[in-house]
């Protein structure tokens, strides 16, 4: 009986141990979970906003922020220092749903979370450079 014990014992330390290389730290599991869920919400925002004409900015963006431009607001710009397309911007730094609309010929941010933006979209898509600033019902 000693011995079918040990047996026993022995198969169970072994599924143990293989169970614990397998294992992956609480740490690494929240890292690797939060940037699943951040790459799906991007992927989510990229299929809607690209599927209403915006296109994704591959030159501009990076690992800290992602552009996409609306192509139908291009204008020609006279100070660099204004964008020449109406641009959205997501960025590292933010909560995951948080984008940085900057209109054509200003630098001004504005800042919608995902619903809002997406609610008010019709409105940035209209605006044009030499018009008025937009205005955003309240949210």
């Amino acid at each position: 009986m000693s011995k079918r014990s040990d047996a026993k014992k022995a198969r169970r330390r072994k599924r143990q141990a293989a169970r614990n290389e397998r294992w992956i730290p609480d740490g690494v599991m929240e890292a690797l979970t939060e940037q699943t869920t951040t790459a799906a919400v991007l992927e989510a925002f990229d299929e809607r906003i690209t599927e209403r004409g915006w296109v994704f900015d591959e030159e501009l963006s990076d690992e800290e922020s992602a552009l996409w431009f609306y192509p139908p607001s291009h204008a020609e710009v006279p100070d660099e220092d204004l964008v020449s397309v109406t641009t959205v911007v997501l960025t590292a730094d933010d909560a995951a749903d948080i984008a940085h609309v900057v209109f054509v010929g200003t630098a001004d941010d504005y800042q919608f979370n995902f619903d809002e933006l997406f609610e008010c979209l019709d409105v940035v898509e209209a605006y044009r450079l030499g018009d008025p600033a937009p205005t955003f019902p309240d949210t």
